[in-house]
């Protein structure tokens, strides 16, 4: 039985897309830039906001002071944002009071900024005890760097044999992989990955949360 848990937080715990997609938009048009599709962001977010933003914008558009102006900006609205669409995915409460039960520790490591993080856990999932949560913050390196993964395990004691990722994205599966711990890769949306996982040395697939502690 593993002894540490450490998942992602986006698409993996919390439902955030629409919201999250909701939120560049606004942040795009205000700066007269192009808008993109709702249901075209699970495709296009992945990394930290320097990489999504990089992604989001024409080639053109895409500048150091650009990207920085949508970043902050993006901060500015996603923070003040209701977020009426976010909720924890089906099965993913019930997965973790599971793990909380049997005593295996828990742990966020998230792009998401730190203030962001704990926010949305304390909001989401107030009566689970995690053993660290660690979002994005410019006095550390953001993943898939394995830093916060490895102090993860250097304050719970816990060696990478004893140790897996959760998460649902090739950030995720790379941030493992840095780190050399296994890596599960979750489909909630059941997506064909064949070719993904062919390119990708991933422990286990879930395609519901009561998978992952069957794989445990």
């Amino acid at each position: 039985m593993k002894k540490l848990v450490i998942f992602d937080l986006d698409g993996t715990l919390i439902d955030t897309i629409i919201d999250a997609g909701r939120c560049f938009n606004k942040v795009l048009e205000h700066f007269g830039l192009k808008t993109h599709p709702l249901e075209q962001y699970n495709c296009l977010v992945g990394g930290n906001l320097e990489v999504i933003f990089a992604s989001l914008l024409e080639e053109k558009f895409r500048t150091s002071e650009m990207i920085t102006k949508l970043k902050n900006k993006y901060r500015e609205v996603y923070s003040l944002d209701e977020k009426p669409n976010t909720k924890p995915f089906a099965g993913v409460v019930e997965l973790l009071n599971k793990l909380n039960k049997e005593k295996i520790l828990v742990a966020i490591n998230t792009n998401k900024s730190q203030s962001l993080a704990e926010e949305l856990c304390n909001k989401m999932f107030a009566n689970i005890n995690f053993s660290g949560i660690f979002g994005y913050s410019e006095e550390r390196p953001s993943k898939p760097n394995p830093f916060a993964v490895k102090e993860l395990m250097r304050i719970n004691q816990v060696l990478p044999k004893d140790a897996i990722y959760v998460g649902d994205s090739i950030t995720d599966v790379e941030t493992a992989k840095n780190a050399g711990i296994d890596c599960v890769f979750v489909n909630w949306l059941n997506a064909d990955i064949t070719d993904f996982l062919n390119k990708n040395k991933v422990k286990f697939v879930a395609n519901s949360p009561a998978d992952i502690f069957k794989f445990l």
